[in-house]
């Protein structure tokens, strides 16, 4: 079947060649070279300004984060601060990525599910402006810190509100078995919100849950709102706390195949504004302010990735394997989650005669199968393959096994290119080994 190119946003097809962002896709491959990731302007500011109208009309008092875990450069954390979103950051170096593209501080909420004592207090320092605790430990720790810092950090306690969203078994995060946060069954979520609020060094302010990520059914944030509205209301009764905030996670989906149903965000807007109102009402409690992190539903679409094409070898009866020249070390999610994508021939994209099925393998000594069954324009070696998608989590997870560098990316906007990202060199990839003297072989 072929690929409906159409859907796939800030993509184009000229004289039969794949354009994205206004650039034509085989000349970035030539310039920049491959493997590269793409990331189009136009796409990004437009999935920022979609979730930002979605939720804007429906609700007063909103702010929309960026889960910077799914893609983290300096240019594209400038970019979606410039269109009024805060940052959901996971680590130092997130936090640090934020504050050198001139990011709000105050605007940074600080996750994870282990943070060290040095990393809460080098967020107390930098000033970032919520941290979403993750257990009683964590909260003792931070209060401590921040006791000896003689300041108060602002709070909000992550819950589980034990719904398992329809989605990968590895990115669901809001079921009762799981290691994030504190589980509202079994009242432990209450306990920690009593525990929380009568510490000096921290102001509790509300409470944080996520149930996953790839969700397409708005139900499970149906649900998820009135489990945790319910516990709103338990703790504002039991212990007389304000609830001021409330942080709704993300999880909202991408299109990975062009076949593939996506809601928009206006229908999970329609579902967690009407839902939490209408809990808030009905429990006689005043709206808190609103949060959202959406990650890879804003930066995904916004991203292609080009390859190089190799060797491609028939197997009569069975299939036949096109290699390109990268796979597990730029894109790990179909080895980790079994994750699909859809590809094109760029010099070829809309050719829909003698299409054939391939599977597309990258070069790493696993078996490293970045596409399991896709029709391709007779692909060549030395042909471009353009990958759909690939802004969330590809870049972000890279590594180097076998070391192979990191690509570059690169930033495209109405058909001009910057690079963003510079390539890994071979330096690089051994820029921090150490050799002893004692095993230096003396020449």
């Amino acid at each position: 079947m072929a690929i409906r190119i159409d859907r796939y946003p800030g993509t184009g097809v000229k004289r039969g060649k794949l354009y994205f962002g206004g650039a034509d896709v085989t000349k970035l491959a030539k310039e920049y070279g491959t493997p590269l990731y793409v990331i189009d302007e136009t796409t990004l500011r437009n999935r920022c300004r979609e979730y930002r109208t979605a939720f804007e009309q429906r609700y007063d008092n909103v702010t929309v984060l960026l889960a910077c875990k799914a893609l983290t450069t300096i240019a594209v954390s400038g970019i979606v601060s410039d269109e009024g979103f805060g940052l959901d950051v996971a680590s130092t170096g997130e936090m640090y990525g934020g504050i050198k593209a001139g990011a709000d501080t105050s605007m940074m909420f600080l996750h994870g599910s282990y943070k060290k004592e040095e990393e809460l207090a080098q967020a107390l320092k930098w000033g970032i402006g919520t941290v979403v605790v993750d257990s009683l430990l964590e909260a003792k720790t931070l209060d401590r810190v921040a006791r000896g810092m003689k300041t108060k950090a602002r709070v909000i306690i992550r819950v589980t509100p034990g719904v398992e969203a329809h989605t990968h078994e590895m990115i669901q995060t809001g079921k009762l078995d799981t290691k994030f946060g504190v589980p509202i069954e079994g009242g432990a979520a209450s306990e920690i919100v009593g525990a929380v609020s009568k510490m000096k060094g921290l102001d509790f302010t509300g409470l944080h849950y996520h149930i996953g990520s790839q969700i397409l059914d708005v139900e499970p944030f149906r649900v998820s709102v009135r489990r945790v509205a319910g516990l709103i209301a338990e703790v504002v009764e039991k212990y007389g706390v304000e609830i001021r905030d409330l942080d709704v996670g993300g999880g909202y989906p991408v299109r990975y195949t062009s076949k593939q149903a996506l809601p928009a965000p206006d229908k999970f807007a329609a579902a967690i504004c009407g839902t939490l109102k209408k809990e808030m009402k009905a429990a006689g409690l005043p709206l808190p302010h609103l949060y959202l992190e959406p990650g890879r539903s804003v930066v995904g679409p916004a991203g292609i990735t080009l390859y190089t094409v190799g060797p491609v070898k028939e197997i009569p009866g069975v299939r036949t394997y096109v290699s390109v020249d990268g796979g597990l070390s730029d894109n790990p999610r179909p080895a980790l989650y079994d994750a699909e994508y859809e590809a094109v021939i760029a010099g070829r994209a809309d050719t829909k005669r003698g299409l054939k099925k391939y599977r597309v393998s990258g070069r790493h000594c696993e078996t490293d199968t970045l596409i399991k069954e896709i029709a391709l324009a007779d692909p060549k070696p030395g042909d471009i393959m353009a990958v759909f998608s690939t802004g969330a989590y590809n870049y972000s997870m890279a590594g180097n096994y076998n070391k192979f560098p990191r690509p570059a990316v690169v930033l495209v906007n109405n058909g001009k290119s910057d690079i963003i990202v510079e390539r890994e060199t071979i330096e690089d990839l051994y820029a921090k080994d150490v050799m002893p003297k004692r095993l230096v072989k003396k020449v």
